[in-house]
């Protein structure tokens, strides 16, 4: 057992030496809510996992392990992501496979360079949930991120989406709108930490708005490696009360 740090640390730079100064700096999508602008290099792998989340939400609770999110660099300015929820623990009593998102991230400038940097990802649901962990219904949005450099080390990004959800009673369909804000500021050369803020409001009769404060901190101790952690707390009635997790993302 002793070995394995060991081998943990050479897979690591393997994979660090392996994907070469070629590619640009590793700009993920996780660990906050708002998406990065910037895409995969064009012919490369990212995989961003959560590897584990925990809901509180008054007595209910949720679990859900190992939610990956799989991409591939299509061109120099846009890439393709696949959503795969390997497993959920529902609030209700449902576990298993969750509902799977495509998503395809555009990015419109600064992927490369420039303090600002712009991206569109439309997004679509395939109803592909265990039982009563999904609604069965189809349904998808457009995510359109802006990252920002700031002055003194700091980095900003906000987000604007649009989602066409399913109703509750399965009659129709309703807009939700979500808006959020990040800011992240390195610590060391390998230690990261962020803020954000993130507002919900769903359209479909008698939906409350929802508000988080998130917080956590990123580590990359190898290039086109990180592992993060940290907590979303919910701030109005209608929101999750609490939500820690741990979650990890390679490039090659």
């Amino acid at each position: 057992m002793r070995t394995l740090p060991r081998v943990l640390w050479g897979w690591l730079l393997m994979l660090s030496f392996a994907s070469g100064e070629e590619l640009r700096p590793l700009s993920t999508d996780r660990p906050d809510t708002t998406e990065s602008p910037r895409t995969v290099d064009a012919g490369h792998f990212q995989m961003e996992w959560e590897i584990a989340a925990w809901e509180k939400d008054g007595s209910a609770r949720q679990l859900t392990l190992g939610e990956l999110n799989a991409k591939v660099g299509l061109t120099d300015s846009s890439d393709l992501q696949v959503i795969l929820p390997f497993y959920q623990k529902a609030r209700m009593g449902g576990e298993g496979f969750g509902d799977m998102e495509v998503r395809l991230k555009q990015n419109l400038w600064g992927n490369d360079e420039g303090r600002t940097a712009l991206g569109l990802m439309p997004f679509v649901r395939i109803p592909t949930a265990n039982g009563s962990l999904g609604n069965g219904e189809w349904e998808g949005g457009l995510i359109v991120p802006l990252g920002l450099e700031g002055p003194a080390g700091w980095d900003f990004g906000t987000m604007a989406e649009v989602d066409l959800e399913a109703d509750d009673d399965g009659k129709g369909h309703h807009l939700v709108a979500l808006v959020s804000a990040t800011a992240s500021h390195a610590i060391t050369e390998e230690v990261a930490m962020f803020f954000e803020s993130v507002a919900l409001r769903s359209f479909e009769a008698g939906a409350e708005w929802e508000a988080y404060f998130n917080s956590g901190m990123t580590w990359q101790p190898v290039e086109n490696w990180q592992l993060d952690g940290g907590v979303r707390l919910g701030l109005t009635g209608a929101s999750t009360d609490v939500t820690p997790f741990l979650g990890i993302s390679t490039k090659y």
